[in-house]
């Protein structure tokens, strides 16, 4: 970053609302932090947990751990209660870093977070952290900036060194901590580079959450373009191409709900009035992406299938899209890309890791060409590491098909998750918070299509004999529990859940009766989730 900043100095890396931030501002900031957390006691491979709102803070806190060996633990500002008490614990967090917003949840479980020593807390609004009550240490962001000697020197960060903690949504048990290198991030970087139509001149306009994985992709390949990116605070559907005019962003991040929900937006004449020109994300849904391309003169692009521990698995170029797209092959253009052997190999096999034949459904499974380009450990977790990467490939539980042109097509999840609006959901999560109410005996969440392509919650509930619970008591105990998007939009009770008989619920029936005429529709009802 430094030698970017030397030869970057006053160009603008990062806009944000009116503010604009250069690259030799960014580096300063990104020192600052790295001497304060050092001259505190941090050292070179401890833990920091950010729970943070879109913001550049978030970014002075990436790159400063980053500079001095720490390891970034992102948080969903969405999370509270049983899963953020999880994600700071089971990642071992010394520091936590949270927006005066969320102060109230660290109260919620602050008996409960035995490896957390100080508490840093960003406060834009009130500028005190005065009357903040806490059982740890408790300083502001500011004066944190402000502690740092410029005297510190930084320690040797290696390529194979941690540098992040990802935290999965857990989907046959707890979340799962993904732990990246450094050079993961940095090869994810040089091949979007490579595939992509991207140069110095690229403003790359992102409104997704900062913590999610995405933003650290385009942090660090807009570093290695020279390029320059704007952050969004939220996604807005009425806001969305002003801010893309405000910034003269020609290039987006998206995920596949957004184009639904944009593209339902009335009708403006000036809708192809604007600078964009290419747009990167996934899912793509192939039903609307020609007529989105149409209206808004933008190019759409899926260009890469990966996951978190493996960002980019599968890969196809820019050009090539637009080829395919031209000789009306969609299917192949915004689908999953091919086999790339530079960073990946990849196969589709059977439950028994048998290679599947051509053009059948199997399970993708990869291992990186390079060292370090992908997870290194699933953190405090060896079994889980190990399942993982059984038979010396890593397994992704995805299921997909390869057709004879080499393409690979996405299928479905072999794991039993959900999908709300760009966030992943575990069934499991959401059943662990719905159990510990009294009145509940066992449930079951399961996906219901939405009219944007993703899915809605349902959970379907068996009630204690003797025991009354009504769907807005449920939610009322749901809601502090849980994030926002987990709680369900649709509640059912029966008797007794479907079941096989080695005493599974067979969920599939469950998914297969939907919305029924028995099943309370929380957004019908006009029950309101505090976020």
């Amino acid at each position: 970053m430094t030698d970017k900043a030397r030869k970057n100095k006053d160009k603008i890396y990062l806009y944000f609302k009116d503010g604009k931030i250069t690259y030799e501002q960014l580096d300063e900031y990104a020192n600052r932090v790295a001497r304060a957390y050092l001259s505190s006691g941090l050292k070179k491979g401890d833990k920091v947990a950010i729970m943070l709102p879109n913001c550049p803070e978030c970014l002075y806190h990436w790159f400063g751990l980053s500079k001095m060996g720490g390891v970034e633990v992102p948080l969903n500002i969405a999370y509270r209660g049983d899963i953020l008490r999880h994600c700071i614990t089971h990642s071992g967090a010394k520091r936590l870093v949270v927006h005066e917003r969320f102060i109230d949840r660290v109260q919620f479980i602050q008996n409960e977070l035995p490896t957390l020593e100080q508490v840093i807390v960003y406060c834009p609004e009130s500028k005190t952290t005065e009357g903040i009550a806490l059982k740890f240490p408790v300083r502001s962001f500011e004066t944190l900036l402000g502690e740092g000697p410029a005297d510190v020197s930084l320690p040797d960060v290696r390529p194979s060194d941690p540098l992040q903690i990802i935290f999965t949504s857990g989907t046959t048990g707890p979340s799962k901590g993904v732990v990246l290198s450094h050079n993961s991030l940095y090869w994810y970087a040089v091949n979007q580079i490579k595939f992509s139509s991207m140069n110095q001149e690229t403003v790359t306009y992102h409104c997704l959450p900062v913590f999610h994985q995405n933003h650290r992709f385009t942090s660090t390949y807009t570093l290695l373009l020279d390029a320059s990116y704007a952050m969004g605070e939220r996604f807005s559907a009425s806001a969305f191409w002003d801010e893309i005019r405000k910034y003269k962003a020609n290039h987006f991040m998206f995920l596949g709900a957004m184009l639904h929900i944009l593209l339902s937006q009335p009708l403006r004449p000036d809708d192809g009035d604007n600078p964009a020109k290419t747009a990167l994300g996934v899912p793509i849904p192939f039903d609307i992406a020609e007529a989105f391309e149409k209206r808004f003169g933008v190019s759409l692009y899926s260009g890469t299938f990966g996951l978190t521990e493996a960002a980019t698995i599968t890969r196809i170029s820019f050009e090539e899209a637009d080829r395919l797209k031209a000789e009306g092959r969609w299917d192949q253009a915004l689908g999953m890309g091919r086999e790339q052997k530079d960073l990946y190999e990849v196969r589709l096999v059977d439950d028994d890791d048998i290679e599947a034949p051509e053009g059948e459904i199997g399970e993708l499974i990869c291992r990186p060409t390079r060292p370090h380009a992908m997870m290194s450990e699933y953190v405090n977790n060896p079994q889980a590491t190990v399942e993982a990467f059984r038979n010396l490939w890593f397994h992704t539980g995805d299921l997909a098909r390869k057709d004879k042109d080499g393409y690979f097509h996405f299928v479905d999840r072999k794991k039993d998750y959900l999908r709300r609006r760009g966030e992943n959901i575990s069934s499991i999560e959401v059943e662990q918070v719905v159990n510990s109410h009294p009145a509940v005996s066992a449930s079951a969440a399961v996906g219901v299509k939405s009219g944007v392509g993703e899915d809605e919650v349902k959970i379907v509930v068996e009630v204690k004999e003797g025991q009354n619970l009504t769907p807005e008591g449920l939610m009322a105990w749901c809601e502090p529990r849980m994030a926002y998007f987990m709680v369900p939009r649709y509640v059912e009770f029966m008797d007794k859940l479907p079941q096989t008989p080695t005493g599974r619920v067979e969920k599939h029936k469950l998914r297969a009766a939907a919305v029924t005429e028995t099943t309370w529709d929380r957004e019908k009802a006009g029950y309101k989730i505090k976020r």
